[in-house]
């Protein structure tokens, strides 16, 4: 999937060429024979479990999760410790939830990764000719929105889709690891999600490509979801897959969530758009363009029908949400870009590097909600947001994602003694369920609402 763009390159789904140079996401130890060279320059991670273990051999699955570290070990790591954390954060819970009134599972809750969507007007050296956004900026103006860290540049989508179910940061995690559903999932003792507060039956994954894909189907099927909307492999095959340039339009995801929302249940819905999707190939006249000072002519190629996409998008979403607003049901949309598209020369960052990994995000309601300030957050962040924006109650675990979005996120640039402490509890109990004991297992207590 990777694609050259004149003398430089394009980032897609996790391998970064540039300049001559590979540089490869979740490389490993350069010293393990075979595997390491199989592994580090020839990524096929994200294609899925099956069809890694099929060109590789089930062996080399094996090997790379034995061989490859998931995340360091805290040194004040125990089951005391676990114990105490879990005691604290049960203290915690209570005291946020004295001010909560609702129960999240009360209303239908709708996620949508909207794939490689990120406002062009951030990158100073991109020229639109008029705004493709004008619907979600205006969006954004009256909810809970800003800029989300993504963790890739043009690629590592299901990254991000795996932090903002489960709230467990990948920056606490080895830089080993490149496919969260593949090298870490698979070995987790607990697996989280936002999702858990609903019925098996409720929930649904919608994405208008192939299931397989991060081995998607398998990890759905894990956090309990019983039916994925796919164009294949799914549970349930996709109805509507119009194209809107090279894949299936945002409009025909939306009506998919549409068609399978039903007012008398209480729902989630994990979205995973495939619009924007690389490569950015479009045949159409329009007023919405752009393009780039220094670009090469491949590069402005991309990004003039990156910008029709974004307005299509924008068009899509604007229809969606208000047919949303007309259903008689409380829902919430929690909206955001997994990743900037990868055709952007590196230049295009140095006046502002830590914007090659931040995209936009809002949280929009048929219903009003308070508007909370969060103007930079991790993706990790979502589930403790979604329950703050929505006034709904959380689970001690819930509690300390609560601490961390207030706290210790990305948007601090020095954390106080306490902050840190905020911050290794999060470390400690992401190390128990992806690396650790397990001790979280002996505690049900830590995911459920407190009463």
């Amino acid at each position: 999937d990777n694609v050259l763009v004149g003398a430089n390159a394009v980032v897609i789904e996790g391998v970064q060429v540039g300049n001559g140079s590979v540089v490869a996401a979740g490389a490993i130890a350069e010293n393990i024979p075979v595997l390491s060279r199989l592994n580090n320059y020839e990524n096929i991670e994200w294609m899925g479990q099956g069809t890694v273990a099929r060109e590789r051999s089930l062996t080399f699955v094996w090997l790379k999760q034995m061989t490859s570290k998931k995340m360091t070990k805290p040194k004040n790591y125990s089951r005391e410790q676990i114990d105490k954390i879990v005691d604290e954060y049960i203290k915690k819970a209570r005291e946020i939830n004295a001010s909560r009134e609702n129960s999240i599972s009360d209303q239908t809750v709708i996620y949508v990764l909207s794939e490689s969507f990120s406002d062009p007007s951030r990158i100073s050296n991109v020229n639109l000719t008029s705004d493709p956004i004008p619907v979600i900026r205006s969006i954004k103006d009256s909810t809970t929105s800003g800029l989300m860290k993504s963790d890739g540049y043009g690629g590592g989508t299901a990254n991000m889709e795996f932090e903002t179910l489960t709230g467990l940061p990948m920056y606490n995690l080895s830089t080993s690891v490149s496919t969260l559903y593949t090298d870490v999932v698979p070995q987790m003792t607990y697996f989280p999600s936002i999702s858990d507060s609903y019925a098996s039956k409720n929930k649904y994954a919608v994405h208008l490509g192939d299931a397989a894909t991060y081995s998607r189907k398998e990890v759905y099927r894990k956090l309990g979801f019983d039916t994925f909307i796919a164009e294949k492999n799914g549970t349930e095959a996709a109805k509507h897959l119009e194209h809107y340039g090279v894949y299936p339009s945002d409009a025909a995801t939306y009506q998919t969530v549409l068609d399978n929302i039903d007012t008398s249940k209480n729902q989630f819905f994990s979205v995973i758009t495939y619009q924007n999707h690389a490569p950015w190939n479009l045949d159409e006249d329009s007023e919405i363009g752009a393009s780039g000072e220094g670009f090469s002519p491949g590069e402005n190629y991309y990004v003039n029908n990156y910008a029709k996409l974004l307005y299509q998008t924008d068009q899509a979403t604007q229809n969606w949400l208000q047919q949303l607003s007309q259903i008689d049901k409380k829902i919430t949309v929690v909206f955001y870009g997994d990743h900037l598209p990868g055709f952007y020369p590196q230049e295009s960052f140095s006046d502002n590097p830590a914007g090659q990994y931040q995209t936009d995000y809002f949280i929009w309601s048929n219903y009003s909600t308070d508007v909370l300030s969060h103007p930079l957050v991790n993706s990790s962040d979502f589930p403790a947001e979604l329950l703050a924006v929505t006034n709904s109650k959380v689970s001690p675990y819930y509690a300390l994602l609560t601490e961390i979005l207030d706290n210790a996120s990305v948007d601090k640039d020095k954390l106080t003694d306490e902050q840190v402490k905020i911050a290794n509890d999060l470390k400690l109990v992401e190390y128990d369920m992806v690396s650790g004991k397990g001790y979280l297992k002996s505690h049900k207590v830590f995911f459920k609402v407190t009463k």
